[in-house]
């Protein structure tokens, strides 16, 4: 259901630019909602704001606990130390 979507967002781009910045934040709240319930984070707030045709600036603050942190960073790490070694 979701690749329909994109396809459909990306033929009618030109007509929908305008409300982009409203579709993108939906997609980024979404994930973090995810994360929220799968207790990865702990808060976050999501700004998006169109600065030109197709630029835009997205903020996004995310609160986490230290042990959050902790998990994030220990994972951060592991995947970066696999990238050195190929």
């Amino acid at each position: 259901m979701s690749s329909i979507l994109y396809s459909l967002f990306a033929r009618f781009a030109l007509f929908l630019e305008p409300i982009s910045p409203r579709f993108v934040s939906f997609l980024i709240r979404r994930r973090l909602n995810a994360w929220k319930q799968e207790g990865v984070i702990d808060d976050f707030k999501v700004q998006t704001k169109r600065v030109g045709k197709f630029h835009y600036k997205v903020v996004v603050d995310l609160d986490f606990t230290p042990l959050q942190a902790r998990h994030i960073m220990t994972d951060a790490l592991t995947r970066l130390s696999r990238v050195g070694r190929r």
